[in-house]
């Protein structure tokens, strides 16, 4: 009985956060339904059901604090298997029958949560010298074997968790010696690593370099997302008016350019206003951790902002020609199953730490 006071207060004091997250779940019914695919719509309709539900269960079921390292570590030992067997099939999907999933999207959940129980366990959050070369190895082992396979996701998982032991108080001496170890070996091994990379791979840089001159090849995703972004001008053409999306001029616009899609139905202000929304959700997990009770409710807070943050950083950057295209996909806009079950957990996440602090009074 005690829960639903505390409940009705945990709503009150977080209406705002709980409303941006409506409007977040909205923007993604909206942007695939203006999409025009009706079967995919209907897919994702289906894995936005199944996320809703995983929510509520583990908002109101589970207690983020329960967990054990000993279970984190055996997740995090299968998942490390799982990627030795797709590296050596060269493969970087698990397929089940009718079902598939990205074994990557979920490594994220799992280093995350292994790493925050990790470092509260110590009851401080501050990172030890002798404790950075393990924490390097959890981190690294397993993006070495998705190096192979996925090489834009092993760097950009390996960004959002070195910015993340960053967080939790990595000593700055050794990040400047490792930072300028780093420069060094990219410098040595670069000339080596671009006469492995595949042509695709290539490609990417091309049109990112030299957009215009690669037009029709490498350059032509980036330039018809541009041109898509450009034509929804201030208040955009409309829900289903878009003639990029609509005409099919716009590659991958269920996935990897889903806000270019955004942003020319609704413009300049629609794309203000979902960034907003999506920036005040990392804005309250921010918060969160500042006001969490406990090491691991702080730790994981930081860990899954982190990772939000990064997941929209690369994907509109790449959308809008800032960074190289990529195939990150971005949480709410983005169709995928694995994506969509994944922020999903990582939202309970955060809703269950900021209403698990009321217990603690």
């Amino acid at each position: 009985m005690k829960t639903i006071p505390l409940l009705k207060q945990f709503l009150r004091e977080n209406l705002l956060p709980i409303l941006c997250l409506i409007f977040l779940i909205l923007s993604n019914f909206i942007n695939q339904l203006s999409m025009g695919e009706s079967n995919l719509f209907w897919k994702n309709l289906l894995w936005q059901i199944l996320g809703l539900i995983l929510f509520i269960f583990l908002f109101f079921r589970f207690d983020y604090r329960k967990i054990s390292l000993e279970m984190l570590w055996l997740l995090y030992g299968l998942w490390l298997l799982l990627f030795v067997i797709l590296a050596f099939f060269k493969k970087r999907w698990v397929i089940i029958g009718p079902l598939s999933f990205q074994p990557s999207e979920f490594l994220k959940v799992i280093l995350v949560y292994l790493l925050s129980v990790f470092i509260a366990k110590k009851g401080t959050l501050n990172i030890e010298k002798k404790e950075i070369p393990f924490l390097l190895a959890v981190i690294g082992l397993p993006l070495l074997f998705l190096l192979p396979t996925d090489l834009d996701y092993s760097f950009i998982i390996g960004v959002m968790f070195f910015t993340f032991l960053l967080m939790l108080g990595f000593p700055k001496r050794i990040l400047f010696g490792l930072l300028g170890l780093g420069l060094i070996f990219i410098l040595i091994v670069a000339p080596i690593a671009w006469s492995k990379l595949k042509p695709h791979q290539k490609g990417r840089l091309y049109g990112y370099l030299d957009s215009e001159k690669y037009a029709l090849t490498w350059g032509y995703q980036l330039n018809q997302s541009l041109m898509a972004i450009g034509s929804g001008g201030i208040l955009g053409q409309g829900f289903k008016k878009g003639w990029s999306t609509r005409l099919n001029f716009l590659p991958a616009k269920n996935t990897d350019l889903a806000f270019a899609v955004w942003a020319e139905a609704f413009g300049l202000l629609g794309s203000i206003i979902f960034l907003l929304a999506y920036g005040y959700i990392i804005y309250w997990g921010l918060e969160n951790s500042r006001k969490a009770k406990d090491l691991i409710g702080k730790a994981l807070s930081m860990g899954i902002v982190n990772i939000f943050l990064w997941q929209a950083f690369f994907n509109i950057g790449g959308a809008i020609g800032l960074l190289p295209m990529t195939s990150i996909p971005l949480p709410f806009l983005s169709y995928g199953g694995s994506i969509t079950i994944i922020t999903y957990l990582m939202l309970s996440l955060l809703f269950n730490i900021a209403f698990r602090r009321y217990f603690f009074k």
